[in-house]
C-alpha cells in the first residue's frame, strides 16, 4: 500500500448534456485539472479511448459512452495510508482514518483516497463510506463492505449510526459543563475562501453539543487551551470547526478557520507551510478527532459503543502530557 502506480487509467461515462458534442468539450468541462490545450495534446497522443477505440480531437461523444484516460508517469502527493481497524463483520467495517488523507478523490489524489485504501486492504471493490470526514480530520468512519449494503442503509443512516463524538483541542478557556450551539451555518459568497462556513441567518440548521473535558497547559502553543468533547446532533459541512471558531475557540492546527484562513490560502496558492507557520498553527494537523461512535446494527439486540485513540502525533503527544 502507498505509492501510486506510474501508469493509471481513469474511467468515466459521457453525461446526457454532452450527447452529440465533441468528446474534447466534455473532457474540458468536467476534468478541469488539464487545460484545453493539454486535453488536445492527450487526445492527439492517443491517451484517451472511447468504448475501447482510440479517440481524437474530432471524436463525437454520446450519452453512456465509456471513456478511459491513460495517465503516464502518474504521481500524486503523499498521504498517510495507515489506519486502525476497530470493528468488522460480514457487512460493515469501522476504521480510524488518519488525518491528512481525503475520503474521496480530489483534483490531485485518486489512488490513495481513504475509500480506495480500504477497498484494496479489504479486497472489496464496492466498500463504501457511510459518512465522511474532512481530509484534515482523523477518526472513526463506518464503511459498508459492499455496495448493496450501503444502498440498503445510506438513507436511514441514523438508525444504525446513533451517535458520533469528537475530541478537539481548542484555544482559550472553554467554560465548565455542557454548551449547546445552534448557530445556523452557510457559505458566504463574499468570502474569498468560498468553502468556509459562517454563522449567518438563513443558513442550515446546525446543532452541536459541547462539553469540557479538561483544561490543558501548553504555553508554547497558547496561553490557554482546552480539550472539548463535541457530539454532532446534525451533520453539516465543517460544523464543529465552524461552531468552535464562531464561539471564539478555534481548533489548534485548523488552517481554514484560524487567523482568517491565511495558512489555507497559502497552500491553495501553491505555497508550503514553514516551520514558523506550523509553530503559529500549533500542530501539523488540526487537533480534531472522531473518537467515539454508538452503533446499532440491525442484527444486534443492543447498541454498542466503539472508541479509537489513534490521534495525530501532535495531539497524542499533548494529551499524554
Amino acid at each position: 500500500m502507498g505509492k501510486a502506480p506510474s501508469d493509471m487509467f481513469f474511467e468515466s461515462e459521457v453525461r446526457l448534456e454532452y450527447e452529440g458534442r465533441l468528446l474534447l468539450d466534455s473532457l474540458c468541462d468536467r476534468f478541469t485539472y488539464h487545460s484545453r490545450e493539454d486535453w488536445i495534446d492527450r487526445l492527439t497522443r492517443g491517451l484517451v479511448t472511447i468504448n475501447g477505440a482510440t479517440a481524437n480531437v474530432e471524436t463525437v461523444a454520446h450519452r453512456g459512452d465509456k471513456v478511459v484516460y491513460h495517465v503516464e508517469n502518474y504521481s500524486e502527493p503523499e498521504v498517510p495510508t495507515d489506519f486502525e481497524t476497530v470493528f468488522e463483520d460480514d457487512e460493515f467495517i469501522l476504521v480510524a482514518k488518519p488525518a491528512g488523507v481525503p475520503v474521496h478523490h480530489t483534483g490531485r489524489i485518486f489512488y490513495n483516497t481513504f475509500a480506495a485504501i480500504i477497498r484494496r486492504e479489504f479486497d472489496s471493490e464496492t466498500a463504501t463510506p457511510m459518512h465522511r470526514l474532512d481530509r484534515d480530520t482523523g477518526g472513526l468512519i463506518l464503511f459498508a463492505r459492499y455496495g448493496e449494503t450501503a444502498a440498503r442503509f445510506q438513507k436511514n443512516l441514523d438508525r444504525i449510526l446513533l451517535r458520533k463524538f469528537y475530541l478537539a483541542v481548542v484555544r482559550g478557556k472553554f467554560p465548565e459543563g455542557e454548551v449547546e450551539c445552534h448557530m445556523p451555518l452557510r457559505e458566504d459568497p463574499e468570502d474569498p475562501i468560498r468553502l468556509r462556513m459562517h454563522h449567518r441567518e438563513g443558513g442550515k440548521e446546525c446543532f452541536t453539543r459541547f462539553k469540557l473535558v479538561r483544561h490543558l497547559d501548553c504555553p508554547e502553543i497558547a496561553p490557554e487551551l482546552s480539550l472539548v468533547e463535541a457530539e454532532l446532533i446534525t451533520g453539516r459541512k465543517h460544523q464543529i470547526r465552524a461552531h468552535l471558531a464562531e464561539m471564539g475557540y478555534p481548533i489548534v492546527g485548523d488552517r481554514l478557520y484560524y487567523r482568517d484562513g491565511e495558512f489555507y490560502q497559502k497552500l491553495a496558492q501553491g505555497g508550503e507551510l514553514t516551520d514558523e507557520d506550523i509553530k503559529v498553527l500549533g500542530a501539523h494537523n488540526q487537533m480534531l478527532f472522531a473518537y467515539k461512535v454508538e452503533l446499532q446494527l440491525p442484527y444486534w439486540k443492543e447498541p454498542r459503543t466503539f472508541e479509537s485513540h489513534a490521534y495525530p502525533a501532535d495531539m497524542a503527544k499533548l494529551l499524554a502530557e
